[in-house]
């Protein structure tokens, strides 16, 4: 029953950063996706810590998808992601 739940949620939570990042909303979706790798790590494996990581960012996501951060707000997000394309090694 974990298992199916846990499996429910991240698709979901991954279906919404898709969308996200459909919608040019980066920002958003780098801080989501951060936050459920972070999130994961910190429960160590286990397969309760995993199934509340996952929950948790859920919420988030949705949470960020309904009122938006403003972390970058005032910068070109467009200009700031080619920069760090940019500085990626080729």
């Amino acid at each position: 029953m974990e298992a199916l739940v846990i499996a429910l949620v991240t698709v979901a939570n991954i279906l919404i950063i898709k969308w996200k990042l459909e919608h040019k909303r980066y920002e958003d979706a780098f801080f989501d996706g951060g936050i459920l790798a972070l999130l994961v790590m910190i429960s160590g494996g286990t397969l309760g810590g995993l199934i509340i990581s996952t929950i948790t960012s859920f919420v988030i996501s949705l949470s960020f998808l309904i009122s938006p951060p403003k972390f970058l707000h005032g910068v070109n997000a467009e200009a700031a992601l080619k920069r760090f394309k940019e500085g990626l090694p080729k």
